[in-house]
């Protein structure tokens, strides 16, 4: 893997460098750890520092919190996990503090460490005001359990009302924001209560300089060609529960046509696939911004360390969108 990923610090209250692509673990299961682990390794050896997971994810923060045990590189690393998922999928309005404290417990004793480097609350709810929030996660700022905080799958009109009120406060704000980005726009949210970056909230992150973390940054596999107009008509006679929700989301004729353009503009700038070029898309956004990637395979993690050395032009990144 020749390609290494660049990394400094970028996010308020973490020192640490922070790599230009964080690696995601929604899906390690314990059981198949050893799968894991040279994904792991791989992308620590080249350069990856930023590691995403959840308490929600299951297994991930164990999976984690054994493999840095075991390599001895804890304070290398910058991690993320995310609480505050409610089975609704919002954040809970009853007993929130009970959960935050006894969640951010459960996964720190997973990740085998005695503090996150970035603390996201994985959802919100309208019905919890900020102040109250913002109250209840700078307890763990003060604790020293978390260094920093995120906001995931909020609205950016909730980011600034939280934040304001942290500011008069004299508490610390959301840091960064995770919601998603893709060159893929989808149709409608893969599940209630995901939140998209609009042109909007692309703007407030070039005014404001607080970076996007995009999770789903590769549109869930959509740019590997495996969805097409074909599957796309023959929606009716697919069983997959996935692949059916795939089509709603992402198959639309715009999505088929960013894919296009992708596959033409990667051969054109000396082999790089359709998958590279979204996330070398997002890479040219104009603002601070990490992609999350869910490489499953050794090979699937080289292809994003490879996109990352893909330059594109501002007329490419217009083009890919349909902006040209």
């Amino acid at each position: 893997m020749s390609t290494r990923l660049d990394s400094k610090p970028m996010v308020a209250g973490i020192d640490k460098p922070i790599s230009e692509l964080a690696l995601g673990t929604a899906f390690y299961s314990y059981g198949a750890r050893e799968k894991w682990f040279p994904i792991l390794d791989d992308f620590y050896q080249a350069g990856g520092t930023l590691l995403d997971s959840g308490r929600i994810y299951g297994d991930s923060e164990k999976v984690l919190g054994e493999w840095m045990a075991s390599r001895g590189n804890r304070e290398n690393l910058v991690v993320i996990t995310k609480g505050g998922h409610g089975p609704d999928g919002s954040l809970p309005a009853e007993n929130l503090e009970g959960i935050i404290a006894s969640e951010l417990e459960t996964s720190l004793t997973n990740l085998r460490t005695d503090y996150v480097d970035l603390y996201m609350l994985h959802r919100d709810n309208p019905a919890v005001p900020v102040g109250v929030v913002m109250d209840l996660l700078n307890r763990e700022i003060a604790s020293g359990r978390a260094r920093a905080l995120g906001a995931s799958n909020w609205e950016y009109d909730r980011v600034v009302e939280a934040n304001a009120y942290a500011e008069q406060h004299g508490f610390v704000g959301f840091a960064v924001v995770s919601n998603n980005l893709s060159l893929a726009v989808p149709a409608a949210p893969f599940y209630p209560g995901l939140i998209s970056t609009d042109e909007a909230g692309e703007r407030w992150h070039c005014e404001t300089g607080i970076p996007l973390v995009s999770w789903s940054s590769q549109a869930r596999g959509f740019f590997t060609g495996r969805y097409t107009p074909e599957l796309r008509d023959s929606a009716d006679r697919v069983e997959d529960g996935f692949t059916k929700r795939m089509i709603e989301v992402y198959c639309t004729d715009a999505n088929f046509e960013r894919l296009r353009r992708a596959e033409e503009l990667g051969a054109k700038k000396g082999g790089y696939s359709a998958v590279e070029v979204a996330l070398a898309w997002l890479r040219h956004k104009p603002f601070s911004l990490i992609p999350i990637v869910g490489p499953h395979t050794p090979d699937e993690l080289a292809s994003c360390i490879r996109a990352t050395a893909l330059e594109l032009t501002n007329a490419d990144s217009r083009w890919l969108n349909l902006e040209a």
